[in-house]
């Protein structure tokens, strides 16, 4: 039977960039992924798009994929946020910030053929897919995972096992971890399109009656659209003809950008909000949505993945760093309770802070309440004209939360 210090269920991006960042520190890894990755069907690398924060740049930097992803990702140089029917807008710049960009957009499938490519050659990790992880057993020293292959079924052994699959991860209702689930009712349909001016690598945030609409920066002047609305009428406008589906949108994000020229294959997403209630059970610990799942109002949900990867990481190789090259010793430690629970407390200030602001965006820009209507008007007004208010709220889409300071070490 085979042993693994560290063992990832999930090969999305989150699971594929902790696999990657534990390699890079010396930790040998094993990923099961349930979906081969040459099909279509794998979620974490289908044709959405992720905005990337400053922070989870720096992250993919240290793991060697800067060169990969500047040369297909789109930098973010200006954020433009507005609500429809009222003239309350507020325009962050990255210049005012001291910083090239506030971010990059990049295509979930080029992000993980980045990721995949790093993994190949990295001989620290055992990639396999398909193959499904049925069953977990736990005992005080390891956990023994049984798995289903295209060869057969087989059992390992692992000092810790990470949950990297998903929202809805089944292996996190079978250790009977709840989660707090907020169901949006709503749908949240993504394209790619092509508009009659030049997005000028600025991304905008457009709050309507129905929730957020926000077009994204893409190379070759495409932009990527997230469009929040209510689950029945985002079916139907994903059935429109592409001039309808057009007009429909023009009349919502208005003519900043001129006309939509092109708009490519349309597919809708329901959104909800999780939150698990713990980070870890026994030697079993939760990373990215299998953790926390966000609303996309505020661009976060992968950001915050990556940077549970990076406190773990860090965690991980620390305790690697005590025990030389004792992989027994190493096996013991990596899933011990005093470690993950120093995990979940490094988790936390982060976390639920990232969950509260995405919580309170999502309701505040929402609502047509008129109260509501003036009072996020005048907050945007505030956010635009105000340097110390537009400071904080460029640190928090930049992901170094509410911290003026680290702005000034992003690139470290």
């Amino acid at each position: 039977m085979k042993t693994y210090p560290v063992v990832i269920i999930g090969g999305g991006m989150a699971g594929a960039s902790l696999a990657l960042a534990l390699a890079n520190a010396g930790i040998k890894n094993a990923v099961f992924e349930a979906v081969a990755p040459e099909t279509n069907a794998q979620p974490g690398f289908d044709d959405r798009t992720v905005a990337l924060s400053a922070a989870s740049l720096n992250i993919l930097k240290k793991l060697g994929l800067e060169k990969d992803l500047y040369s297909v990702a789109a930098p973010i140089k200006t954020i433009h946020v507005s609500d429809q029917g009222h003239c309350g807008f507020a325009r962050i710049d990255a210049t005012e910030g001291g910083v090239p960009a506030l971010g990059a957009v990049i295509e979930n499938w080029q992000l993980g053929q980045a990721l995949n490519q790093a993994i190949s050659s990295q001989p620290l990790i055992e990639y396999h897919a398909p193959a499904k992880v049925v069953d977990i057993e736990q005992s005080a020293d390891e956990a023994t995972l049984r798995i289903e292959l295209s060869s057969g079924t087989e059992e390992v052994k692992a000092g810790l096992v990470v949950l990297a699959d998903g929202a809805r991860s089944p292996l996190r209702q079978q250790l009977h971890i709840d989660a707090q689930i907020n169901d949006y009712h709503k749908s949240a349909i993504v394209c790619n399109l092509t508009t009659q001016l030049p997005h000028q690598n600025c991304a905008y945030e457009r709050f309507t009656q129905d929730g957020p609409l926000a077009l994204l920066p893409l190379t070759k002047n495409r932009m990527a659209l997230v469009w929040s609305k209510p689950t029945k009428e985002a079916q139907s406008l994903v059935e429109l003809n592409e001039v309808e589906f057009a007009a429909k949108l023009e009349e919502a994000f208005g003519a900043r950008l001129g006309r939509i020229t092109k708009v490519g294959s349309r597919k809708s997403f329901p959104l909800i909000q999780l939150k698990a209630e713990t980070l870890f059970r026994g030697r079993c610990v939760l990373i990215g949505n299998a953790a926390q799942s966000l609303h996309p109002i505020a661009g976060q949900g992968f950001n915050l993945g990556l940077r549970d990867v990076a406190d773990l990481t860090e965690l991980l190789a620390a305790a690697k760093n005590t025990i030389q090259d004792d992989e027994l010793a190493l096996m013991q430690i990596v899933g011990s309770y005093q470690l993950l629970r120093q995990y979940q407390q490094k988790r936390h200030p982060d976390r639920e802070q990232t969950l509260w602001v995405t919580e309170s965006l999502a309701r505040l820009f929402s609502n047509s309440w008129l109260p509501l209507s003036i009072s996020r008007n005048l907050l945007l007004k505030v956010m635009d004209t105000a340097p110390v208010a537009k400071g904080l709220f460029a640190s928090q889409a930049m992901g170094f939360g509410f911290n003026n300071s680290q702005m000034a070490s992003h690139e470290e």
